[in-house]
């Protein structure tokens, strides 16, 4: 998915989940019964929301930092801050 399409997914999932979460889309889980895997339907539905946004989410930082990885695939150019085994090191510092 591209950085656009992901952006454009994030800001729709936030008006949904706000709609959803409180008036008036509440109102179709304000109940207790039934349950499901032990929670009253009113938690179930907000526990749904954030299970969702999290893969919202994910989606969104995983289409941002695939498009700013440089063509090496690693973003710090890949030798970054490592050192040869046996190199020597500037005194006090490790």
């Amino acid at each position: 998915m591209s950085r656009r399409n992901a952006r454009w997914l994030f800001v729709a999932f936030l008006a949904a989940y706000t709609v959803a979460l409180t008036w008036p889309g509440m109102l179709v889980a304000n109940r207790i019964e039934p349950r499901i895997l032990g929670l009253p339907l009113s938690f179930f539905w907000v526990a749904l929301w954030v299970a969702a946004g999290f893969f919202v989410l994910l989606n969104l930082h995983v289409a941002e930092n695939r498009e700013r990885e440089p063509a090496g695939g690693e973003p710090d150019g890949g030798d970054a801050g490592r050192r040869e085994p046996g190199a020597q090191t500037p005194e006090g510092v490790d």
